[in-house]
């Protein structure tokens, strides 16, 4: 096991859902969680972000405030964590504006959809393609090479697919989970885990180790009990 902390931050409704049935509908922006987020995600040398996510939103998080990118300068950082897409399929359209925004960028995938991707050629040119795995993922490399290029402090900003994954790895060290006041409901919206699920008696069990409140929003810190 690599010495990589990792912390996912995910906001969700009080319902449990982290987008609406409709993940590209229009919502209101909410400033007190962006600059939850953007705090966290200024701590990070990486962040992973799954590529539903990144298909849904079209770019990545990036710091904007002077006094966090000041900070991340201190203590030797560039002025942007890298963003890594996990991609088993290589499903990326070239004109994402992620692929053109200023920042370092990896996509996590398999030897199987670099091979067969129409886009392989094109998509090499715009971000660094890791091979993970011939068919499946493999998250003991994925950790290795992070370590190994000086990676020390991953956030993953899901979505659920990308958290089962991780959750199933033993790689989620811990959580900041967002409460919005609100109530998407549907049954297909999807949640921060999603995967195959656990049994209760196998389930992962957390520890809240810090709350904040804001209006009638939760900043909940939980520490992954292992």
């Amino acid at each position: 096991m690599s010495a990589i902390q990792t912390t996912v931050v995910l906001a969700m409704t009080a319902d449990g859902k982290i987008s609406a049935v409709d993940p590209k509908a229009p919502r209101e922006p909410d400033v007190v969680d962006q600059a939850h987020l953007e705090y966290q995600a200024s701590l990070a040398d990486l962040i992973l972000i799954g590529a539903g996510t990144i298909r849904a939103e079209g770019e990545t998080f990036t710091i904007r405030d002077p006094e966090l990118l000041a900070a991340r300068e201190v203590r030797g950082q560039s002025p942007q964590p890298i963003t890594c897409v996990v991609s088993g399929s290589l499903d990326l359209s070239p004109d994402l504006p992620f692929l053109s925004q200023d920042i370092e960028r990896w996509i996590f995938t398999t030897r199987a959809a670099l091979q067969h991707s129409s886009d392989t050629k094109t998509l090499e040119k715009l971000a660094e393609l890791i091979d993970l795995g011939d068919t499946d993922l493999d998250w003991e490399r994925a950790y290795t090479l992070m370590a190994e290029r000086g990676i020390h402090k991953v956030v993953a900003l899901g979505g659920g697919s990308l958290t089962a994954a991780l959750l199933q790895a033993g790689r989620i060290d811990d959580w900041w989970l967002t409460i919005w006041p609100v109530i998407f409901g549907g049954k297909h919206a999807p949640s921060p885990v999603e995967g195959e699920g656990f049994i209760p008696n196998a389930a992962p069990h957390l520890q809240l180790i810090e709350t904040r409140q804001v209006g009638s929003e939760l900043f909940l810190h939980y520490r992954m009990v292992k």
